[in-house]
């Protein structure tokens, strides 16, 4: 269940990831538990899953592929601060992937069936001492489940399930309370032709 401003607590759905999705968690890369790399995480599971690289290709082989200015930059802020959306587009195409930004931002997007989507959301994190804290972080939704209205994810931070499954309602309502300022954010990723 989400807590009342709208943070998603992950792996407390009661539906299960469906068989095809398994596959995926030993595929989720994962970031380090005091870093801002969720983003970029997010994109070298995606490029893996849809074989834009091998299943074994890390986030240094991007980032030795972008043009030296893009490298310093989004070098310096992985540690502290994450990636913009030019950083995404960047890393992105050095992983064979387009990206695709909507002009809308109606939640509905995230059930077109075949898109993977990374979605910035308010996320609650519960850290193995127990202590708990609320934070933006990127997800890579992957599915959405009809019958359950539950949407399927990778989570690339080590302290979540590598895969899982959330209502719809409750991710909706993350994604709309992790915004600063402005609609929320999310994008499509694709395999470039």
């Amino acid at each position: 269940m989400s807590d009342p401003k709208g943070a998603l607590r992950p792996g407390q759905s009661s539906v299960a990831v469906p068989p095809r999705w398994g596959a995926l968690r030993a595929r989720v890369s994962q970031q380090g538990e005091d870093d801002y790399a969720c983003g970029l995480h997010c994109i070298v599971t995606a490029a893996r899953h849809l074989g834009a690289i091998p299943g074994t290709a890390g986030p240094q082989r991007f980032l030795t592929a972008l043009a030296p200015r893009d490298a310093t930059r989004i070098e310096a802020r992985l540690p502290a601060v994450g990636l913009f959306e030019r950083d995404i587009r960047a890393l992105a195409a050095a992983a064979g992937l387009g990206v695709y930004r909507p002009n809308t931002h109606d939640a509905g997007q995230f059930k077109e069936p075949g898109w993977l989507w990374i979605a910035f959301v308010l996320m609650r994190f519960t850290a193995p001492n127990g202590s708990e804290s609320d934070e933006r972080h990127y997800l890579l939704v992957l599915d959405y489940l009809a019958g359950d209205r539950a949407l399927v994810v990778a989570d690339p931070h080590p302290w979540n399930p590598r895969v899982y499954c959330v209502a719809f309602q409750e991710f909706e309502s993350a994604w709309r309370a992790a915004k600063a300022r402005g609609p929320p954010w999310a994008v499509a990723l694709y395999r470039s032709p």
